[in-house]
């Protein structure tokens, strides 16, 4: 059997296939004897580069390329995505590396000898010793010569592609597990690609925001933010697993090996796996820890949290410093405590750390590994925590790392940074459909759609509520202006964080123009959206102030009152104007002055009311003149002097609750119905001049106890052009009294004088008496008769009826109770007993008096107001009760 030297191992394993069993053997041996002395060999379908005691391979699910390994390097530790980078050699010059990219490949290392018990048929390989599978995310053609072409090609797993996924988002209500989930699945990982093993309920979110970061870097902040670690493992099926716990029971444990510990002095260690070399770093840890933060939610919740070292188990020699954090977003004192203790355990964790080399291929992050002899300060294990590891073909694999004792719980470093939004972002309010109104809750808060949201929600529920802020607020009492769906507002974070909007501002765009044009350059303006307004003009010569409501087209017009084209409301459209198209009052609880004296440049007190005062005095001074000259006539003197009381104790500066009226050039009040002046008390009219009264119909006044007119020094006068004049005392004497001369006339027609009992006429003594139908004349002196004839006849007599006077003295008020049955007509002639109680089951009559209209009589009319109840006859004979007011004079 003829074995070139420079056969390829590939040739010879086709060659092999012929030959048998017994052959195969002797062929390997004598081809380890001749061609395993090298350093290395090739195999073109597997392609692995060897030492001594590996073999490096990088394959493929879709190709089959000819690459060798010349040497790789790979970077890993908790809390981040694995790097291979890996140098080849390929007999291709030109491979279509851009086919590469994104291709799912695996980088293998076995023991060497596992390549040449490989080529015989029926014998085993044994296992890959390490294996990472991922995406090939870079490739490079480094050199190129005659022979071979230099490539260079990076490895990482899976969710390394989320690096290039930059987008801005929402997550709402859920927690971080959740929302890490939905992310990973949302790139196609499915159940099995990754898994969380956590220790504790994860709070719900009610707002995250992911804002122009990479899911990758998104995840990773979240995971910082919570205390969860992550790390990888390698299925032979699913390839790389993400696994997130957040204990340290969930490290993995199931490969934890017993290693030597054996420094080698640089010398290569051949066939055994071992530790290098560790060295041991102490770092003083935090004495305290404290955190901050405010829920306005909550306001009155103290959210701050502290820990200390002080007092524990720690060498109080290692407590160097503190740490305070403000604005970790806590909302609950819960919540708070919580983030102390993961910033506690961060900074405990850190306390010993091992740092190290080896040659141990299965260690990887959040691997738990003892060395042999063990260290005092990882009596349980080390925690591998980063690794960097590299092979080639002229290099047997190792690997540096950094580890922690296994006993601590490892909480990820918060170095992936918090975006942050500065200056502001425009959002638009958003409501549920069909809502008229604005849409906020008890807090006045609004929900809003941010322009980088690309995600279906809900309507109203694109946000969390976000307050708004203003520039007025307190305890129930502040300035509120509701937005409305569609207003464009602009969002502002609390330092910057885009978990926490507050919208800063309101603003006008082309869709919501703004409501003051160009040339309203000199007004201001408020107005609602139903159109109620405040309007302020600071034109010069027109400034003016218009508050009004279309409802009643109500309005209130101060100044330069103008129209809606901005025209001047008449010639004398200015000073105020208080109109509404429906009632209006005005309500003065204290009192009301209402004057037209003038008070120029708003100069003087309020109820400056001196003019209207003076006015009032001077009229009391009339009356009180006047009073002494009817008092002098004996006639009835006004209440000037109680008028002078009430107008010193109630009226004066408004002391009472009253109504004053002044105007320097006169008042009217007009109305094509009628006017009613009523007082409990009293009215005056007095006027220095003239007091005219004049009625288009009748003129009359009545009196309950006296009519009196006075006139001081030009007389009276009573007349009617047009039927009787009628002067009667209906009980009681008539007196007309004159100075001088009486005169009685009748111009067209006579003069009667009669009187039931006796006329007397006398003068100096002498009279004519007529009395019982005799007629008696007596004088002291003569009597003289001066006619042309003089007839004495018969008895004779004229009988002159005598009018009736209306007996109107003052009488008992009664009412009159007519009983009726209901749906017929009046009934008589039937006698029903009827009894009227009081609320106090009190008999204030009984009666079975009988009158034409039914059953009934008169009774006292308070005692009727005061009554409860009738009880009339039998109750299920439906009697009804009928009250009406008695007319004495008619006889009812």
């Amino acid at each position: 059997m003829d074995l070139p030297s420079n056969s390829r191992p590939s040739e010879i394993s086709d060659g092999l296939l012929s030959y048998p069993y017994w052959a195969k053997i002797f062929i390997l041996i004598y081809f380890q004897n001749i061609h395993l002395q090298s350093r290395y060999f090739e195999y073109s379908f597997g392609t692995p580069a060897t030492t001594q005691t590996q073999s490096y391979r990088l394959s493929f699910s879709r190709f089959s390329p000819s690459l060798s390994v010349v040497s790789f390097t790979a970077t890993e530790a908790l809390n981040t995505s694995y790097r291979l980078d890996i140098e080849l050699t390929s007999a291709d010059a030109d491979l279509p590396l851009s086919s590469y990219i994104n291709q799912a490949a695996k980088f293998t290392v076995t023991p060497v000898s596992s390549d040449a018990l490989g080529l015989i048929e029926g014998m085993i390989a044994p296992q890959a010793l390490k294996e990472w599978s991922g995406i090939i995310t870079s490739c490079e053609k480094l050199s190129v010569s005659a022979d071979e072409t230099r490539y260079r090609m990076v490895l990482e797993p899976r969710i390394a592609a989320l690096k290039h996924h930059r987008t801005s988002r929402l997550f709402q209500n859920q927690n971080v597990p959740d929302i890490i989930s939905s992310l990973l699945k949302h790139h196609g990982f499915s159940g099995v690609d990754f898994r969380f093993n956590t220790s504790r309920e994860y709070g719900v979110r009610e707002y995250v925001t992911q804002y122009q970061e990479s899911d990758f870097a998104f995840i990773n902040r979240l995971c910082e933010e919570e205390g969860i670690w992550y790390a990888f493992e390698q299925n032979a099926q699913y390839g790389d697993v993400a696994v997130f716990g957040d204990d340290a029971a969930h490290y993995f444990r199931n490969h934890t090996s017993l290693y030597p510990y054996r420094p080698h002095g640089g010398l290569e260690s051949v066939g055994e796996e071992a530790v290098f070399a560790l060295q041991v770093k102490h770092n003083p840890i935090l004495e305290s820890i404290r955190v901050g933060d405010y829920n306005y939610r909550d306001a009155d919740t103290d959210l701050s949290s502290a820990v200390t070292a002080k007092g524990t188990d720690t060498d109080s020699s290692v407590l160097l410093g503190s740490d305070s954090h403000w604005g970790l977003h806590q909302k609950t004192p819960e919540e708070a405590r919580l983030q102390t203790a993961l910033l506690q355990q961060l900074d405990h964790s850190r306390r010993i750390v091992a740092s190290g080399s080896g040659n141990i291929t299965a260690l990887s992050p959040g691997q738990v590994f003892q060395t042999a002899p063990a260290f005092s300060e990882a009596p349980n294990g080390w925690l591998a925590v980063s690794l960097t590891h590299s092979g080639s073909r002229d290099q047997a694999y190792s690997h540096t790392f950094t580890a922690i004792p296994a006993d601590s719980i490892f909480r990820p470093e918060r170095i992936t940074p918090l975006p942050k939004i500065q200056g502001s972002l425009p959002a638009r309010v958003t409501s549920p459909g069909n809502y008229t109104y604005a849409y906020i809750d008890n807090m006045g808060r609004y929900r809003v759609k941010l322009p980088f949201d690309l995600d279906e929600w809900s309507p109203g529920g694109e946000s969390r509520p976000i307050r708004l802020a203003k520039p007025y607020a307190g305890p129930d009492y502040g300035q509120h202006f509701p937005l409305h769906e569609g207003t464009e507002v602009m969002l502002s974070f609390v330092q910057g964080n885009p978990d926490r909007p507050y919208i800063s501002g309101v603003m006008h765009d082309s869709s919501h123009p703004d409501h003051v044009p160009a040339d309203w350059n000199t007004r201001n303006v408020i107005r609602t959206w139903a159109n109620n307004k405040l309007r302020m003009e600071d034109k010069q010569g027109q400034e003016h102030i218009k508050l009004a409501t279309e409802y009643g087209k109500t309005q209130l017009n101060l100044g330069h009152i103008v129209d809606s084209q901005r025209q001047k409301r008449g010639d004398n459209g200015e000073g105020f104007e208080l109109r509404t198209d429906s009632w209006g009052a005005v309500r003065a609880g204290k009192g009301l002055f209402i004057s037209a004296d003038a008070q120029n440049q708003a100069a003087g007190q309020v109820l400056d009311m001196d003019a209207a005062i003076a006015q009032m005095e001077q009229a009391l001074s009339l009356a009180k003149s006047l009073n002494k000259a009817a008092h002098t006539a004996k006639n009835e003197a006004t209440e000037a002097e109680e008028q002078a009381g009430r107008l010193n104790d109630s009226l004066k500066r408004l002391q009472r609750s009253g109504i004053i009226q002044s105007a320097p050039d006169g008042i009217a009040t007009a109305t094509p119905q009628s006017q009613l002046h009523t007082a409990g008390q009293h009215i005056h009219h007095i006027s220095g001049g003239d007091t005219d009264i004049s009625a288009g119909n009748n003129f009359t006044a009545h009196a309950v106890e006296s009519v009196n007119l006075f006139a001081q020094s030009k007389g009276a006068k009573l007349q009617a052009n047009q039927g009787k004049v009628e002067i009667q005392a209906q009980n009681d004497e008539m007196q007309i009294n004159a100075l001088k001369d009486t005169t009685i006339t009748s111009s067209a027609g006579k003069v009667t004088v009669a009187a039931k009992d006796e006329i007397l006429l006398t003068s100096g003594g002498a009279y004519i008496k007529i009395k019982d139908g005799n007629i008696e004349l007596g004088c002291p002196k003569m009597v003289w008769v001066k006619c042309a004839g003089f007839q004495v006849m018969g008895p004779s007599s004229i009988s002159n009826l005598l009018p009736i006077l209306p007996n109107n003295q003052q009488q008992k008020e009664t009412m009159g109770i007519q009983i009726k049955r209901i749906g017929t007509q009046e009934i008589t002639g039937i006698s029903l007993d009827y009894k009227l109680k009081t609320a106090g089951d009190e008999t204030l009559f009984s009666s079975t008096t009988q009158n034409e209209n039914g059953l009934g009589g008169e009774h006292d009319k308070e005692q009727i107001y005061a009554s409860s109840y009738l009880l009339i006859g039998k109750e299920s004979d439906g009697w009804q009760l009928f009250v009406y007011e008695v007319d004495n004079h008619e006889g009812n």
